[in-house]
């Protein structure tokens, strides 16, 4: 319960204070999957950002991360897509701490939304997707130039 009441507070004050455009958007801005916000400066120490997710990551592969994180579910729900198949959903005020290298996939279900305040390490790895055949760069996974367009993927292993 309490956790909750910590996320309606961190929610309410963020609304508050980021009313400008987000700093980044993934995905392409014509059909975004996340906008990001960032809360302090970003640095090689830690990051703090404000997420907000408005769609399901693709779903040919789970992928991991660079860093350690934090995330807290600030507003809304997601489902956590994890290592065989594992789901676990998400709701307003759980926290979860990730390894870098742990594998995920967020999936948003239709008139979903989430919100989250996301905290990151220092970075320690490269980043990428778990594909059949093994883990892929994430610059061999995406499309080339373009954020918003789908890459190969797995498809060329």
């Amino acid at each position: 319960m309490k956790s909750i009441i910590l996320a309606r507070l961190i929610n309410r004050v963020l609304e508050a204070r980021l009313k400008r455009e987000p700093d980044f958007i993934i995905g392409g801005a014509e059909r975004p999957y996340m906008l990001r916000w960032f809360i302090i400066p970003r640095n090689r120490f830690f990051n703090v950002y404000h997420h907000h997710i408005k769609r399901s990551d693709d779903d040919r592969a789970l992928h991991d991360h660079p860093w350690w994180s934090l995330s807290i579910v600030l507003d809304g729900s997601m489902l956590e897509v994890l290592p065989d198949d594992v789901r676990r959903q998400l709701r307003q005020g759980d926290i979860v701490l990730r390894r870098a290298s742990s594998a995920h996939r967020l999936e948003i279900r239709d008139h979903w939304y989430c919100r989250t305040l996301f905290i990151t390490g220092p970075r320690i790895r490269e980043w990428g997707f778990h594909c059949p055949k093994g883990w892929k760069h994430w610059k061999d996974f995406v499309a080339k130039g373009d954020n918003g367009a789908v890459g190969p993927g797995c498809d060329d292993e």
